[in-house]
């Protein structure tokens, strides 16, 4: 499966959209793209903060573990790719 989402269990902070409450994540992922890309090529990160927590084989196993570590808060699950294919996704939790 191709493509990274970034998953954001509040639905983002009012008036700001899916990448702006994720900032600090996505730049932890691209500060650690090149270790991540030759230990874990084509697997999935879980970063919160300028933590990177984890990586897992499975997106599902991922977003489990960041629901499980950190709660109904935002968090980023993005598949470590060479080339990155743009995708938006929400959370079902949204409450929207």
């Amino acid at each position: 499966m191709n493509g990274s989402p970034a998953y954001n269990g509040m639905g983002g902070v009012r008036g700001y959209g899916m990448t702006e409450t994720l900032e600090e994540e996505l730049r932890t992922y691209e500060a650690h793209k090149v270790e991540l890309l030759s230990k874990a090529k084509r697997e999935f990160v879980l970063i919160r903060g300028e933590n990177v927590c984890d990586v897992f084989e499975t997106r599902n196993d991922a977003v489990c573990q960041g629901y499980e570590r950190f709660g109904n808060v935002p968090f980023l699950v993005k598949q470590i790719l060479e080339v990155e294919i743009p995708q938006n996704f929400t959370s079902a939790l949204l409450g929207v």
